[in-house]
């Protein structure tokens, strides 16, 4: 059980703290804080004996806001990059934002006075992973709560992938290809001063509302730091320079290496490579690089930590071992907005929209409370029930819990439910199913149901992408 809570401590909870930065965050704000460790995994346990756990749903508002409760300082580090269900239909950047729209309304919702994430330094906006970066800070901004942006470009500490990634190049590539990218400077960051850079900003007014650039003031590059783990580990190394190597290739070579890789990291990694970006001077910039280690002395303390081919962690293995039996379903998809529209008008156009394509087969019905009922046309069989939740709505989100039918199972638990929600500045509206148990047997629905499902939303995104452009409308 977590000791008390000092009455003089103020408190911060963690969200993200599954990989090795937000493990160490861990350690770096216990001495001055009271921590709260919110968490997707019914396995976890506290890193210290300390801190507390709270085991919650990070795609529910109202689950997210119970565990914020008391909290004076959030810091969110959520990538959506471990699954979340038995079978994910969604893209992880846009089950970022939502997790990320829950967490900052859930923030100003019990009165936390300070968000606290990472984004990556990049110099243009335009590549993959900055873009992302900033529709996510849009939307943890968008409450009200202050955010504090830290923008680091590669961090290197022990039990990092990188780390992993590099001793893998060297011990299984007798030439080593390398792109143009592999010759570009960065400035990469020591996971302690990374830790330096939180404590420093956490709590601190003057960072309210601030971005920080936060790097290492040691450059280098990707081909340097593999001749630097080659000599770390007394291997020889040959490099095979290639200046025209497409970035998907080498891109393809890393997945081949490390088949565990996300491609969503493997974005991430190429994007700071080839960005050159070194950030500008600031307060938190100085605050954090005082006492420098060496780059060649992190990375040699990073690649006794992180030894190539290490296996999952048990948790993670339990995790995923629970969402097998659990059986859920979500899906996600993002929706351009025509101008002037929002959640409400999408909801009430969604359901006559699928009647409308697949009106060989199914009929759907609106009741007078706003729920609807999805049937089959000839035998007039019940496929889907979805109650409208007045509740839990409003003009930017529209709320159904689905409550009955052929296709979907009623086990108890989590509620299953689709929503339809504003986010970006009401650009885009997500269309979300959360924790839905289907009726089919698993095999076959996965390669019926959940595929007609795929095809009816990409149909949907089509016609709302044409809606946006000024097209027809049903």
């Amino acid at each position: 059980m977590p000791t008390p809570a000092s009455p003089s401590r103020p408190r911060v909870a963690l969200a993200g703290t599954s990989g090795f930065i937000g493990a160490a965050l861990c350690e770096a704000l216990g001495d001055r804080f009271d921590l709260r460790i919110l968490t997707r995994s019914l396995t976890r346990t506290a890193p210290r004996a300390q801190d507390e756990v709270r085991s919650c749903d990070h795609f529910s508002r109202l689950e997210l806001a119970r565990a914020l409760e008391g909290v004076d300082y959030a810091v969110y580090l959520v990538h959506n990059r471990d699954p979340s269900a038995r079978l994910d239909q969604a893209q992880s950047r846009d089950m970022d934002l939502l997790v990320a729209d829950n967490f900052a309304w859930a923030a100003a919702r019990t009165g936390v006075r300070q968000i606290l994430c990472r984004a990556p330094l990049l110099a243009h906006p335009e590549r993959p992973t900055a873009r992302d970066a900033h529709e996510r800070e849009e939307v943890l901004a968008s409450h009200g709560v202050p955010l504090t942006v830290l923008r680091t470009g590669l961090v290197v500490g022990p039990g990092g992938e990188l780390a992993r990634l590099l001793v893998q190049m060297v011990e299984t590539l007798p030439r080593i290809p390398l792109p143009h990218l592999a010759t570009n400077e960065i400035r990469p960051l020591s996971l302690a001063a990374l830790l330096r850079a939180f404590q420093h900003c956490v709590g601190r007014a003057e960072t309210f509302g601030g971005s920080f650039d936060v790097f290492g003031p040691e450059p280098t590059s990707l081909r340097r730091m593999l001749e630097d783990t080659a000599d770390l580990l007394g291997r020889p190394v040959h490099f095979a320079p290639w200046q025209d190597l497409p970035q998907g290739a080498f891109a393809a070579l890393l997945k081949r290496l490390n088949p565990e890789l996300h491609p969503d990291f493997v974005t991430y990694l190429l994007d700071l490579f080839a960005a050159e970006s070194h950030g500008g001077d600031n307060p938190v910039q100085q605050a954090v690089t005082r006492d420098w280690t060496p780059l060649k002395q992190i990375l040699a303390q990073s690649l006794r930590q992180s030894p190539a081919g290490e296996a999952a962690s048990p948790q993670r293995t339990m995790d995923d071992e629970t969402l097998r039996q659990l059986g859920r379903v979500r899906s996600i998809q993002r929706l351009r907005l025509p101008q002037g529209r929002n959640a409400e008008w999408v909801a009430e156009h969604y359901f006559p929209w699928l009647g409308a394509l697949m009106k060989l087969f199914v009929a759907t019905e609106r009741e007078a409370d706003g729920s609807w009922t999805v049937r089959m046309r000839l035998t007039r069989l019940r496929l889907l029930r979805l109650d409208f939740k007045p509740a839990h709505s409003t003009p930017d989100r529209r709320m159904y819990f689905i409550t009955g039918g052929a296709l979907a199972r009623m086990l108890g638990g989590r509620t299953a439910r689709l929503e339809f929600r504003d986010l970006l500045g009401g650009r885009f509206t997500l269309f979300a199913i959360h924790d839905f148990n289907p009726a089919l047997p698993w095999f076959f629905y996965r390669y019926t149901q959940a595929v007609v499902h795929g095809l009816v939303m990409k149909g949907f995104q089509g016609h709302m992408e044409q809606a946006a452009e000024g097209g027809p409308m049903l």
